[in-house]
């Protein structure tokens, strides 16, 4: 079965995989240069800031575009404009540029994706559309993890790293314009609002706007971070790689750990490791390796409050109502991502380099007590009536969550047919 996957994607996912490597180097090299160059750290969330807007931007706008002209154009376009907007980078070190570019950046990322998703479900059918899924987040996952250890490759103080970037976003087209890919059309449906969408899963609503807080910390910042706290680049690159990887090992074990208690206390018990872990940071002088190991924990822990709060929030919607809420879910991860890299810069500027852990914690407190207080005022989800866990890549666009909330419903309507 994966294998016949496989045979139909492999130009899909190659192309994903390539494009994954300049996200993860550029992400991490923007922000590490940007501290180099003297912005503040409030200056560069803002800047950073720009990629989760523009994505926000490119996952809403991109459905349009491909039917004014058709994916592979617009594919190319996007990956040519990812690819000038890094020289652009080279070109006007000023935040405002580089804000500008960041978005551009960000838009053509979440279009990119946007039609690679598409292409991936227009391939799969109701049997294999959660193998894809599983393929596509650890595609992305490993991608954007590898895209950290070019850093190594040479110095980010220099501009090769930015042609570097430039570089594999180009190449990222070649396996796509080569394959044959038929263009299936994009079919977004009709949205479940905020109000509506919080008054049934109030849990999951309010923990994905949170953790996508922590999460624009996380992505935009950290390598920010890593540069105050004077850090060597092979130490920033295990730092920001070793979160990443870990994200994508454990969304297996505590995902099926979900599947069989209260998934609230699943999410209370990961958001808890994670606040433990910056108090430790915060209090402990630790030797570097076991740092960043620490790290790596914390922040997987925090990634897999994603899907999660995907999963929960699934649970408490009916079959027919759960692509209809993967806009509005898009929608919320989106605004509190764009809110992450701002926030934890004004936090970096007033408390110092510890801010970044501080500002983990209270976010993830935060997780705890939503938890917690819904516990308290509501009872669970019977476990028979859970949709099943789904693994989700980071900043998945509305497409992937209808990918994703398909999977789920197709799951809970197979179940219920069993169950008869």
């Amino acid at each position: 079965m994966i294998g016949g996957i496989l045979r139909n994607t492999w130009s899909i996912f190659l192309g994903l995989a390539i494009l994954m490597l300049g996200n993860g180097l550029q992400g991490t090299l923007t922000g590490w240069r940007a501290t180099y160059e003297g912005f503040s750290p409030s200056t560069t969330g803002l800047v950073m800031a720009g990629y989760f807007i523009g994505f926000l931007l490119g996952s809403f706008i991109t459905p349009s575009l491909v039917r004014g002209v058709g994916h592979i154009r617009v594919f190319a376009a996007f990956a040519s404009l990812a690819s000038a907007s890094v020289l652009i980078q080279i070109l006007f070190i000023s935040p405002p540029v580089w804000f500008g570019m960041r978005l551009l950046t960000g838009t053509c990322f979440a279009g990119a994706f946007v039609i690679v998703e598409s292409w991936l479900n227009a391939r799969s059918d109701d049997h294999s559309r959660g193998r894809v899924l599983s393929i596509y987040m650890i595609i992305t996952f490993i991608g954007m993890a590898s895209g950290q250890f070019l850093l190594n490759m040479a110095d980010p103080a220099d501009f090769d790293l930015f042609l570097v970037a430039s570089i594999l976003l180009s190449l990222a087209l070649v396996p796509v314009l080569i394959g044959r890919i038929s263009a299936p059309e994009i079919e977004l449906h009709a949205e479940i609002g905020f109000s509506a969408l919080v008054r049934h899963a109030p849990t999951g609503t309010l923990s994905l706007f949170l953790v996508a807080i922590a999460h624009g910390a996380l992505f935009g910042m950290a390598a920010v971070y890593a540069s105050k706290a004077g850090l060597s680049i092979t130490e920033t690159v295990w730092f920001m790689s070793s979160f990443i990887l870990l994200g994508a090992l454990f969304q297996w074990p505590i995902g099926w750990l979900s599947d069989r208690m209260d998934r609230r206390l699943t999410i209370a018990g990961a958001a808890l490791i994670t606040v433990a872990g910056c108090i430790l940071i915060l209090t402990l002088q630790l030797p570097i390796n076991v740092f960043i190991g620490l790290f790596g924990i914390l922040g997987a822990m925090s990634l897999v409050i994603y899907p999660l709060a995907i999963a929960l929030t699934n649970d408490r919607l009916q079959p027919e109502q759960m692509v209809g809420a993967s806009a509005t879910i898009a929608l919320i991860f989106g605004c509190g991502s764009i809110l992450g890299p701002v926030s934890v810069g004004f936090a970096l500027d007033i408390v110092g380099q510890s801010g970044f852990f501080i500002h983990l914690a209270i976010f993830h407190i935060l997780i705890v007590l939503t938890a917690f207080y819904f516990i308290l005022k509501t009872p669970p989800v019977p476990q028979q009536e859970q949709t099943q866990y789904q693994t989700v890549p980071p900043r998945a666009t509305v497409l992937a969550m209808e990918s994703i909330a398909q999977e789920a419903e197709e799951s809970m309507v197979t179940e219920e047919n069993e169950t008869e």
